[in-house]
């Protein structure tokens, strides 16, 4: 029995099948926390067959924001707007979430005006501003803020309230003995350090009537914070008090931001084990959360007891469909997720906005893509990335489209995924590569210039890129990140990687996993700049903690017999008994084939050959142009 789309029951409402939309932030608002049009229209196309949708967390108050364009629910200004996004999550039988948060300490410090109150005067360790500990006053203030969004949540007609518990906002905050470090009643013992929390949970239920879900984290993994033993007492807890569900998470905001934003990195199923261990201490409704976005998924935690319903984030950014097609309402593949955080926590925090690797339509008006009136014959050359994404969308709209590709689909894209923490990757070039072969006539072979010319009404040029060539003395033979391919593979030698980028970090990282001896020149100071910042950190501390020498500021002059000679500030040193040389320094477009083409045929540039960038970049570079040619 699928279990699914069956109704559930969280306190006296019913919710038609057992999916939850989690919130996520999006970054499409206005400074004074206005509901916007862009957010009407995102959470409009995913309203369509979950059971419930938790938009964006509400601030309670303008100084207590992450974001400079939160959604507001501060004031009763904010009501028409609220309503009408309850009215939108409504539209297809879903029922709306109130999300509600106090960060505490973790308010955005860039934000002008923001206020840093805590349970004490301990910073976050990644934090720059102290916080001011809470006298008795702010206390009730904080919790008035609370009950008073509750009733305005269900003025604005919404049919529950979540508060926050967890990822090390204010009422963890209060929660943890890692930064509650007071002495009066909020303090010292876990009943009083419970308190806090406990007072906002009656409060906002005497104020309203509708059902109550919490957010917790199982276990912030950390060694001094809270740990899943303190969940289950909490859950306990909970359940006394009158919380009519549990939303199990895990991780904080502050110390493990990887388990917050559930990366690619962090071992998939460990927050359903969580969600199960606090299921057996309650009777309550337990929602399950973190990384699911495999079509098998949901049934899983479902069929396993690990949950009574399942919160689906950011594989609902990736395929907007995502649940209707676990439900089966919807043939078609999903779009899938890879939890990398590139495009929607990387959009964000550019201030452009919730985005998405694999969806470039995430943020815009994400209907089916409009046909064309005329069909024409178009030719992709490159099977990348931006050649099968162009090739896609150019079949959707309606036109007859050829794909070259004189090696495998994917291009350089099939190396991405041999690096640590990126497997999940793969699962997008898989996706990439299957509708191709689905959908498009796929010509492996290079394309021939008169042949495009002749048979052709355009060319979209997507050849992508190939490494930049060393111009160092004595260098004969080098290699590039192809040496992570298996049967490339060295294993007990001595290599240098010249170039620090991500591709010659991470590169070093699986060549000393695999027990070489590895040395990093790099001619700047900083490894991996452009690498989002999540996936940065983890790197780092895997190159440290595997022992790789960095040495920056450093130009190599030459290499002569296995020695590796580089200046570094005015002298020059060298590395001796050098066996293979991995070169990362920068990439260049592979744009011959347009100047072959120019004026003889309207050609198109996408992807890496027009500018050298991000898979990402690629993507949606690759849609934007397929979308522009009728």
């Amino acid at each position: 029995m699928q279990l699914l789309p069956t109704e559930l029951s969280i306190g006296n409402t019913i919710i038609k099948n057992r999916t939850i939309m989690a919130p996520i932030k999006t970054g499409y608002g206005i400074p004074t926390g206005e509901v916007t049009d862009r957010h009407l229209r995102f959470f409009e196309r995913r309203n369509r067959h979950v059971g419930a949708v938790t938009p964006e967390p509400f601030f309670l108050h303008p100084a207590l924001r992450e974001l400079p364009v939160q959604i507001g629910i501060h004031s009763d200004d904010m009501l028409p707007g609220l309503k009408r996004l309850a009215d939108v999550i409504h539209g297809k039988g879903a029922l709306a979430i109130a999300h509600l948060n106090h960060p505490g300490r973790m308010a955005n410090p860039a934000i002008p005006g923001n206020q840093f109150f805590s349970s004490s005067t301990r910073m976050c360790p990644s934090g720059v501003k102290e916080p001011q500990a809470m006298d008795q006053s702010r206390i009730e203030e904080s919790q008035l803020l609370f009950e008073k969004a509750a009733v305005r949540a269900e003025r604005a007609g919404y049919d529950f309230v979540e508060l926050q518990f967890g990822h090390g906002y204010l009422i963890a905050q209060f929660l943890s003995e890692a930064v509650n470090n007071r002495t009066d009643q909020y303090g010292g013992s876990w009943e009083n350090r419970l308190r806090y929390g406990l007072e906002v949970l009656e409060r906002v239920k005497k104020a309203v009537t509708l059902p109550i879900i919490v957010r917790l984290s199982a276990d912030e993994m950390i060694p001094n914070g809270l740990r899943l033993e303190d969940a289950m007492r909490l859950a306990v807890a909970l359940e006394e008090r009158g919380a009519n569900a549990l939303h199990v998470s895990s991780g904080s905001v502050c110390e493990t931001p990887p388990w917050y934003f559930q990366h690619m990195a962090v071992p998939k199923g460990k927050t359903w084990d969580f969600a199960l261990r606090i299921r057996e201490k309650v009777g309550l409704p337990v929602i399950a959360v973190g990384q699911i976005n495999e079509r098998k998924d949901p049934e899983t935690i479902l069929q396993n007891d690990m949950a009574d319903a399942v919160a689906i984030g950011r594989a609902l950014i990736a395929d907007p469909d995502f649940v209707g097609k676990v439900l089966g309402e919807i043939s078609d593949p999903i779009r899938p997720c890879a939890s990398c955080l590139e495009g929607c926590l990387g959009g964000v925090k550019s201030g452009k906005g919730l985005m998405c690797l694999v969806n470039p339509t995430v943020g815009k008006v994400e209907e089916a893509v409009p046909t064309v009136e005329k069909s024409r014959n178009i030719a992709v050359v490159g099977g990348g990335p931006a050649g099968m994404e162009a090739a896609l969308v150019l079949n959707e709209r309606g036109h007859n489209v050829t794909l070259y590709e004189k090696d495998k689909l994917g291009g350089l894209f099939n190396l991405a995924y041999l690096t640590p923490r990126k497997g999940n990757l793969k699962r997008i070039n898989d996706y990439f590569i299957q509708e191709v072969q689905r959908k498009i006539s796929v010509v492996h072979r290079e394309a021939d210039v008169e042949n495009l010319v002749d048979s052709y009404d355009a060319v979209i040029v997507a050849t992508g890129s190939h490494p930049q060539p060393p111009l160092i003395p004595g260098l004969k033979e080098w290699r590039w990140a192809e040496i992570l391919q298996e049967d490339q593979m060295p294993a007990g030698k001595k290599g240098i990687v010249v170039g620090g980028g991500f591709i010659g970090a991470e590169t070093a990282e699986v060549l000393a996993r695999k027990g070489n001896d590895i040395t990093i020149l790099k001619r700047s100071r900083e490894i991996a700049p452009a690498m989002e910042p999540i996936a940065r950190k983890l790197l780092l501390r895997a190159l440290e903690e595997l022992n790789i020498p960095i040495i920056t500021d450093a130009d190599v002059t030459r290499v002569e017999d296995g020695t590796v000679y580089f200046t570094q500030g005015d002298g020059e040193n060298s590395i001796e008994g050098v066996d293979f040389i991995v070169y990362t320094k920068g990439m260049v477009p592979e744009d011959s084939l347009k100047e072959h083409l120019s004026g003889k045929i309207p050609v198109y540039v996408i992807g890496d050959c027009r500018a050298i960038g991000r898979v990402m970049d690629a993507i949606h570079d690759a849609y934007d142009y397929a979308m522009s040619i009728c």
